[in-house]
């Protein structure tokens, strides 16, 4: 009787035209909080490219060439931003990046990070141009003088979600390596490092297709030399896809501070060349070093925390069907990523430990690039807390949401996106808009009925 009063309330609220923030107190209601409204931030995953600079000039990593999410969530009322950062780059640097777009600072790497990789301490100057005004001032500002904070929301894709996990631990726990290392040299370190905040600064997390525990994709293509043609041959169709609609600029790989600049002399696909035979390619200061299962045994990856003050979401893409202990891509399967899928669901790697934690049908069963167990959160853990977070109407998002409200501190799993593989969750290669719209709508109303 109550979910049938619930029912009818919010069809009159839609029949009324309510806006989407009393739709969204709704859910809040629901989990007994008085919600929030902070901003969000979409992180974009490998390979990706923040939403100043769509791929071609007119593709955008969110929504593809016929669509821009992030835009049209900003339209409905709600204030997003996606910063661009390294496609290729690290966990680490790629929150660095991140950091440093939305408070408008000198991107900083850190003194001990800088010296163990050896490159330079700082990178791309985002000075006097950042994303989230308010959220700067925690730092630089009137915030961080009255002791009001202004937090944040992150959304993640692929790394995206891996790095939402590296930028809140920073936000929250700061880098005491850091700070020595900055204190042995004599010198301010970045706010982003400091080991003294005292309040929140990110509210919620929510990971699509997240890559918490690696890829086996990425494992396999260490253990069998598959790595540098996958990545010459994705840079080869870039660069012909790009010569097509005569866009000089690509994308930006943002690895100055490894001294790798594209040269005046030098085409795209001759500076991707040259970075795939440099020191730093083979490096454990990459994406794919990231994205592999055995590297997510290291103190590089292991060091990382769930923040106790921020509540985090997963949910993850499965576009194959598990039959007789194997997982096979379906029709619908992104023809360039049934490869892929039909070999995480056949995988097998006894040196890979943690495989063997998991049932076999939740390693196997996969996105296209990304497995179950990985997706669903790190290995610390995550909780069941499904709702339809497909739904097409804000009525049955809260009619599926479970009554009590998502626990902190722990990825709150809210289930399968059936159907949709690595590519289809984020619409980068639709050609009709539109697929994934409810999708992120929830997404921003979930973050939404939050407790601030």
């Amino acid at each position: 009787m109550i979910q049938l009063l619930l029912h009818i309330l919010l069809l009159c609220c839609v029949a009324a035209g309510s806006p989407d923030v009393h739709q969204t107190s709704l859910l809040a209601h629901r989990w007994n909080t008085q919600g929030s409204n902070y901003p969000t931030v979409f992180l974009h995953g490998i390979l990706g490219w923040g939403e100043a600079t769509p791929l071609f000039g007119s593709v955008h990593y969110f929504g593809g060439a016929c669509q821009n999410i992030v835009s049209d969530l900003r339209e409905q009322g709600h204030t997003v931003v996606a910063p661009n950062l390294g496609p290729l780059s690290s966990n680490w640097e790629r929150a660095c990046e991140a950091f440093a777009q939305l408070v408008g600072a000198q991107t900083d790497y850190g003194i001990a990070r800088s010296n163990r990789f050896r490159h330079n301490r700082y990178g791309l100057d985002y000075s006097g141009t950042a994303l989230l005004p308010g959220f700067a001032s925690n730092f630089f500002g009137d915030a961080a003088e009255s002791g009001r904070i202004e937090k944040i929301n992150l959304v993640g894709h692929s790394l995206g979600g891996s790095t939402a996990r590296f930028l809140t631990h920073l936000l929250t726990f700061g880098s005491q390596e850091e700070m020595d290392a900055c204190a042995s040299a004599g010198v301010e370190c970045s706010p982003l490092f400091s080991t003294n905040k005292t309040q929140p600064l990110v509210n919620g997390v929510f990971a699509v297709s997240g890559v918490h525990q690696g890829s086996v994709v990425d494992d396999f293509l260490h253990t069998n030399g598959g790595l540098l043609t996958l990545v010459k041959g994705l840079t080869s169709t870039i660069v012909g896809v790009n010569n097509i609609n005569n866009e000089d600029v690509i994308w930006n790989l943002q690895l100055d501070h490894y001294g790798l600049i594209q040269r005046e002399d030098e085409d795209f696909f001759q500076f991707m060349n040259r970075i795939c035979e440099s020191e730093w390619f083979l490096s454990d200061s990459t994406a794919v070093y990231d994205l592999s299962v055995a590297a997510h045994e290291t103190p590089l990856l292991t060091f990382v925390q769930n923040s106790p003050t921020t509540t985090y979401f997963s949910a993850a893409g499965v576009t194959t069907r598990y039959i007789l202990g194997v997982a096979v891509a379906t029709l619908q399967t992104n023809l360039f990523l049934a490869p892929f899928a039909n070999l995480i669901g056949s995988y097998s790697n006894d040196s890979l430990a943690v495989l063997g934690t998991y049932s076999k049908e939740d390693w196997r069963q996969n996105d296209g690039m990304v497995m179950l167990a990985s997706s669903r959160g790190p290995k610390s853990g995550f909780r069941d807390f499904q709702m339809d977070i497909q739904a097409d109407s804000e009525a049955m998002l809260v009619e599926s949401a479970p009554t009590t409200a998502p626990v902190k501190g722990v990825y709150n799993y809210v289930g399968v996106l059936d159907g949709l593989d690595h590519a289809d969750v984020v619409a980068v290669m639709d050609v009709v808009p539109g697929r994934v719209d409810s999708l992120y709508r929830n997404i921003l109303n979930v973050l939404n009925a939050l407790a601030p």
